[in-house]
């Protein structure tokens, strides 16, 4: 009896050890023990003068798994991955999962970037035979980022740099691997300042809304306008958005910027309660996946006691389709409480129309690109243009075309059909009139 107590514990604790240190879904090692393990490895590099080999492994398109499939099935393909990419590790190779669809390989004793990149290779040839799931045929692929530790690397540090690497990969076009270089340094450092200096801006209150107006073509009435935020930088003066969203969005910090700027824009509408016009705001693809983006939204306006008619929200194609079809709840809950909204840059995507389908859309704007091309004897941007027009009437949605700069582009959009137009001919966008400047 006394030695099956003791067999017993000492399973128990075998398995506490496992769990501690293996993922329970593949059986690899987790990122705990990656983040372990390299640091040793890094330390005896330091001795042998050998450098220390890191690939950071992504699998492309697995949301569209998971998405179309269910997670179950996204399960199964991960578990499929990890084995392939286990059977092209040599015996020194350390493998695991770092997350999510996330994988990373640490090469140690690496002489040369040829020693990294033959396991890359390797990946490469092991993934490439198709899978069967569920009944449907999956050829998976991963775009990898890679990179070697100099002197001074941790752990860390070494991550991020083959972060950066596989950003570079997946923009690039995906299934491919992508070595970091010196430039990527120099851009992963000044991409860290911008952050740091969004999470003091945002304290400190630097950011500020502008408002362009949206008016009528017929007699250039305004009936609405969009806001859209500037930075107010303590150094580098006012940043348009170009300048700085990609990285808030990169970084989430987009979500403490759209907020404030929701914010902004209900305090304008509620000095005006008996107003009647409308401002839209843009809404990024990661606040719309946040699971409390509707009930954030609702209480802010709850708070100002804005009407929310009077309220229109702006979503792209593209984060939309971003979307799990789950997610895409949070719109029709807003849409429910009387705000509009707008899909973006219509046209641009593949699946626009769709878009018009499933989601209870009131309206689109036409993307500058079509508004650009018109009159210069392009008989197809103009053909879409009108064919979008007409699809906006016959679904009874407000249209606005974008970037109006000629007189000759809003007579023509006006003869296509389109009532309401946007751009630098009708006014740039500027602060609300009495709002505040962050001083400096």
């Amino acid at each position: 009896m006394q030695l099956e107590d003791v067999t017993a514990e000492h399973e128990s604790r075998e398995e506490l050890q496992f769990q501690a240190h293996n993922d329970r879904l593949t059986g690899m090692h987790n990122r705990e023990w990656i983040l372990r393990i390299l640091e040793q490895d890094l330390e005896e590099s330091r001795d042998s003068g050998l450098a220390v080999g890191v690939l950071f492994i992504d699998l492309d398109n697995f949301k569209l798994v998971n998405d179309s499939l269910g997670h179950v099935a996204g399960d199964e393909v991960l578990a499929v991955i990890a084995d392939r990419i286990a059977s092209a590790m040599l015996p020194h190779d350390r493998v695991g999962r770092f997350g999510g669809d996330e994988f990373v390989v640490v090469v140690p004793n690496a002489s040369e970037p040829a020693d990294v990149e033959r396991v890359a290779v390797n990946i490469t040839a092991a993934l490439s035979t198709e899978l069967s799931i569920h009944g449907h045929r999956i050829i998976p692929t991963v775009s990898m980022g890679i990179a070697l530790s100099t002197g001074g690397s941790t752990a860390a540090s070494l991550l991020r740099d083959t972060d950066s690497a596989l950003f570079r990969a997946k923009k690039s076009g995906r299934a491919r691997w992508q070595f970091f270089d010196d430039t990527m340094h120099s851009q992963a450092m000044d991409r860290l300042t911008i952050e740091d200096e969004i999470r003091i801006s945002l304290t400190k209150g630097d950011f500020v809304v502008y408002y362009q107006p949206i008016v009528a073509l017929l007699d250039r009435s305004t009936v609405g306008y969009e806001a859209l935020v500037r930075w107010q930088h303590p150094v580098r003066g006012l940043l348009a958005p170009a300048d700085f969203l990609p990285i808030a969005e990169e970084s989430r910090l987009i979500l403490g910027i759209d907020r404030f700027v929701l914010d902004q824009v209900c305090s304008v509408l509620a000095a005006d309660p008996h107003g009647t016009t409308t401002i839209s705001v843009n809404v990024s693809a990661v606040d719309l996946a946040h699971e409390s983006w509707a009930e954030t939204f609702t209480s802010t306006l709850r708070n100002h006691g804005v009407d929310p008619s009077r309220l229109i929200v702006e979503v792209t194609e593209t984060a939309v389709l971003s979307l799990r079809p789950s997610t895409t709840g949070s719109l029709d809950a807003v849409r429910d409480l009387g705000v509009g909204l707008h899909v973006d840059d219509f046209g641009t995507g593949f699946s626009s129309i769709s878009l018009l389908r499933d989601l209870p859309v009131t309206g689109l704007k036409l993307d500058a690109s079509f508004v650009a091309g018109l009159g210069d004897d392009n008989r197809g941007v103009d053909a879409l243009a009108a064919g979008l027009a007409g699809l906006v009437a016959h679904l009874d949605l407000t249209g606005v075309a974008e970037g109006i700069e000629t007189e000759t582009q809003a007579q023509t959009l006006l003869s296509q059909g389109w009532l309401h137009g946007q751009g630098y001919l009708f006014g740039k966008p500027a602060p609300w009139p009495g709002q505040k400047r962050p001083a400096r």
